[in-house]
């Protein structure tokens, strides 16, 4: 297989619009990668720029140490499996896989030998003579599949390819990618907006948020660690809850707008030493808050406060239940054999081994590494279940490619305008 590096590679279109920005990984051989992220984050760009499908506006890509941004994408040795499975409805499965082959003139005992190899991976075999249209959504996922192993290229890309199945399927498809990757042994990137996917799924995952890698590590290491305030609320299900407040100079956080003070441990009282009196962000996932009915509840007794539930989610053997903090939204997930009733106030405690803490301006993750106080001025932040977004001026010689391209569209408009007017005169 293959090692993949891109070097700060950008994507700009034409009227200045920047979707990648100095995108840079290094992938090793036989990992599978996950680009994760929301629509428009720019994960499909840079899997379509990898596979040859979209020009790299600057940067390098680099297979197997070979520098490729001008190699046709029939030369790269990649396969991709798209989101539509486009397979041919009137060939047998037989030929969907061995079609590619053929096309490139290999031999037919070998094009056997891939196929009925590719088939028995994927469990396929009884399927070879069947037309794909006769397939159920899972067995034309793995036909994709089987098009794509039988080539044995260098690296596999896949672009949403569970996203039309129905939820217990992409379950199943999950696991069974997996096993494939690992049976195979590919190098592999696969993009989802579903952060579920990534989690199960991935090596290492890369969260991306318009156009920027937000953090790149292992699925644990990003639940634990989050960067920064979107990874932490966009990974995660329920999202991780975000109290914004005060660290005071008795060692407590005070939350906003209430009585409560969350007493902070000897290492969290070094880590925020640079934060007394400033305001900080306190994050805490639902499943780290116990209720008061749960084992090690009275353990926690210096980190509890009151808290009204406002309705539950019932997911078999949990529940989410929805609340407040007095105005302070929160989620609390907790077994479903406690029944919290609606509109009802108990008492909840928060177990701070699991506490993660933000810088309340950049949004970053405050850590032994970075916890020196930093405020950023915002222009126009937004606020998107309590996830502030910093919008900072960008430097550098791509942003000087967009200003220019701006600059000349505007330029373009102007002489527009200029002509419109001077026809009506």
């Amino acid at each position: 297989m293959a090692t993949v590096r891109l070097v700060k590679v950008n994507k700009i279109y034409d009227g200045g619009v920047h979707a990648v920005h100095d995108f840079s990984i290094d992938i090793k051989d036989k990992e599978f990668i996950v680009f994760v992220g929301p629509s428009g984050c720019g994960k499909s760009t840079t899997l379509r720029m990898i596979a040859g499908l979209e020009e790299i506006s600057t940067g390098d890509l680099y297979i197997d140490g070979e520098l490729i941004n001008n190699v046709a994408p029939k030369d790269r040795d990649i396969a991709m499996v798209f989101q539509s499975y486009a397979l041919y409805p009137q060939m047998t499965v037989y030929k969907n896989m061995s079609y590619a082959l053929q096309l490139r003139k290999v031999d037919k005992e070998e094009i056997d030998i891939r196929v009925r190899e590719a088939a028995r991976i994927l469990k396929l075999t009884p399927y070879l003579e069947r037309r794909s249209r006769a397939l159920s959504g899972g067995q034309r996922q793995r036909v994709a599949l089987g098009r794509a192993i039988v080539r044995k290229p260098k690296v596999f890309l896949m672009d949403e390819p569970l996203s039309n199945l129905d939820a217990k399927l992409r379950v199943a498809m999950r696991s069974e990618i997996v096993r494939i990757h690992e049976e195979v042994g590919a190098t592999t990137i696969y993009v989802t907006h579903d952060q579920i996917e990534a989690m199960t799924m991935a090596s290492r995952i890369v969260v991306m948020k318009d156009g920027f890698i937000q953090q790149i590590g292992k699925p644990n290491e990003i639940y634990r660690h989050p960067a920064n305030m979107f990874v932490a609320g966009f990974i995660g299900t329920p999202a991780m809850n975000f109290l914004h407040g005060e660290v005071t100079d008795h060692d407590t956080f005070k939350i906003d707008d209430t009585k409560f003070e969350i007493r902070l441990t000897l290492d969290q009282q070094l880590l925020l030493k640079n934060y007394v009196g400033k305001r900080i962000v306190y994050g805490i996932r639902p499943e780290n808050l116990i209720y008061e009915k749960m084992e090690h509840f009275n353990e926690l007794k210096d980190y509890v406060f009151e808290y009204t539930s406002t309705g539950c989610e019932l997911l078999g053997d949990i529940i989410n239940v929805h609340g407040r903090i007095e105005e302070n939204p929160v989620i609390l997930k907790t077994p479903s054999i406690y029944n919290i009733p609606n509109n009802s106030t108990v008492r909840v405690a928060i177990n701070p081994e699991f506490a993660v803490f933000f810088n309340e301006t950049t949004t970053k993750a405050i850590t032994p590494n970075n916890n020196q106080y930093e405020e950023v001025e915002r222009s126009g932040a937004l606020y998107d279940d309590n996830i502030t977004i910093v919008e900072e001026e960008k430097s550098g010689i791509v942003n000087f490619i967009k200003k220019t391209i701006k600059k000349v569209t505007n330029k373009k408009e102007d002489n527009k305008e200029e002509v419109k007017e001077d026809s009506e005169e």
